[in-house]
């Protein structure tokens, strides 16, 4: 195993006036190194150039190709949205909303979207369940079933569960009433 000692100044044999010409040959080389690359990045950028133009398509042409590929034919005719484009759209949608469903609300989902069923909602959302019919409904049947039971506790008649029922039904109705009286008001209206 040999130690050297760190070479200090004194001991230097080389003087500062040899280092001083060493870095300047080593600058002038960079120097040159740096000029001739410029020269050959200058030639490289032109060839590509070159190669580009020699490749590229003029505006004209890609403008010409495109009108000529997008040009309709005179015997076709514009699609219209049918049907069958609204199922396929109608699919899709039940798809995508599927897919961030858990299993068993996928589950309902299929169960409630089947057309079937649908047709079935559809038709009683148009006649028989109204809106405004089970709003009034279930509020008379609340209120009405409510005091009724406070009747028979406080005196000791015994409740008739038929009472709820009867009570929806009226209420139903009242509320189908107002309704058909507020759109014949609203329409007699300019």
């Amino acid at each position: 195993m040999s130690e050297r000692a760190p070479i200090s100044p004194e001991q230097n044999p080389v003087s500062i006036e040899e280092l001083h010409r060493r870095h300047q040959e080593a600058l002038k080389q960079t120097i040159e190194k740096g000029q001739n690359a410029k020269h050959e990045h200058a030639e490289k950028i032109e060839s590509l150039r070159q190669d580009a133009e020699n490749e590229a398509e003029s505006a004209k042409d890609v403008l010409e190709k495109h009108s000529s590929e997008t040009k309709p034919d005179s015997h076709e005719q514009p699609a219209y949205i049918n049907r069958e484009l609204k199922n396929i759209a109608y699919q899709r949608t039940l798809k995508r909303a599927r897919s961030h469903m858990s299993p068993p609300a996928r589950v309902l989902s299929r169960i409630m979207h089947n057309p079937a069923v649908e047709a079935i909602s559809e038709a009683g959302g148009k006649t028989v369940a109204r809106p405004s019919g089970v709003l009034a409904g279930g509020i008379m049947a609340f209120l009405g079933s409510s005091a009724s039971l406070w009747i028979a506790r406080h005196y000791g008649y015994e409740f008739n569960f038929l009472l709820f029922v009867l009570l929806f039904l009226a209420g139903f109705f009242i509320g189908l009433v107002v309704e058909f009286l507020v759109r014949v008001l609203l329409r007699r209206r300019p």
